[in-house]
């Protein structure tokens, strides 16, 4: 199954995935947009509750560089929409999957990657 993070209106792809507003499950054709009852949950227990939803592939607009790993780690396939701002515009062809190999690049890194520090 596939999972988009997106905002109160059910279309427009978040800008945060684990703490957007409701998610969109795509399954064999079937869209079930539900809200996001972990958005303000830590990561654990998000994880915890990610685990129960059966995902393989995710679209996102944008991802922390940890999340992207804990993902990869779950073989979650994570693909980065570049073109669309509603999940009904998203195409296949123009998504790029995200990988260890490009995730510095696309990734954010987080309030954790301070200079200096």
């Amino acid at each position: 199954m596939t999972l988009i993070p997106v905002e109160e209106d059910k279309k427009t792809i978040a800008h945060r995935f684990r703490k957007a507003h409701s998610f969109a499950f795509l399954d064999e054709g079937q869209i079930i947009v539900q809200e996001n009852p972990h958005k303000t949950s830590k990561s654990p227990v998000f994880f915890e509750y990610f685990k129960t939803l059966n995902i393989d592939t995710i679209y996102v607009k944008e991802l922390g560089y940890k999340t992207l790993l804990t993902l990869l780690e779950m073989n979650v396939e994570v693909y980065l929409v570049q073109d669309a701002e509603t999940w009904n515009r998203i195409k296949p062809n123009s998504l790029l999957l995200l990988d260890a190999q490009n995730a510095k690049e696309h990734c954010s890194l987080g309030h954790h990657n301070k200079e200096g520090n």
